[in-house]
This record gives structure tokens, sequence and C-alpha cells, in this order.
């Protein structure tokens, strides 16, 4: 999937360990997302999981691509965030 310039691989995963609400660790299924910043995916950006029930409420492909889109617009909006704050009159710091 292209996404915002990104390249966004996503994989169904039947072992994402997860902590339920007493502390204790829970394997989940969910999916894996790899993001890269290049067509040929030799560029890797990030990586990230989500499980059912926790950051995801169904396991549905089209539920995952909607996490996958959301992750990566708080990222891409974090990055130029920080990027403005580290300039000063628009000279770089």
């Amino acid at each position: 999937m292209k996404y915002k310039g990104f390249y966004i691989d996503i994989s169904p995963d039947d072992h994402i360990i997860r902590s339920d609400s007493d502390g204790n660790n829970v394997v989940c299924r969910g999916f894996l997302f790899s993001v890269y910043t290049d067509e040929e995916r030799t560029e890797k950006f990030d990586e990230f999981s989500a499980a059912v029930g926790f950051e995801i409420l169904t396991d549905s492909i089209e539920e995952a691509e909607q996490f996958a889109k959301d992750v990566v617009s708080c990222e891409d909006k974090a990055f130029h965030n920080d990027q403005q704050d580290m300039t000063m009159g628009g000279t770089a710091l």
C-alpha cells in the first residue's frame, strides 16, 4: 500500500504479545506493518504492530490499512513539527 509517499507492507500475525488489564501477557492476532521510503523496499523507515482488541477492534485488512494510515499521518505530523521547532526565523539551527 502506498500512502503519503511511503510504501507500507501489512502482514497478518497470530503471535503479538500485549498486556491485559491485570498485567498478564496475552498472545493476540493482529498485523505487522513495515514502512519504507522507497518502492523497492530497501530503506525501512519504521515498523510496528496492531493487536485485535488493543489497537484495532477487528481482524480485518480494512481496519489494518486505516490504522497504518493513522500512524503514518501522526508520525508525519510529529516529524514536521520537530522540523519547525529546529528553525528560527527561517534559518536552520
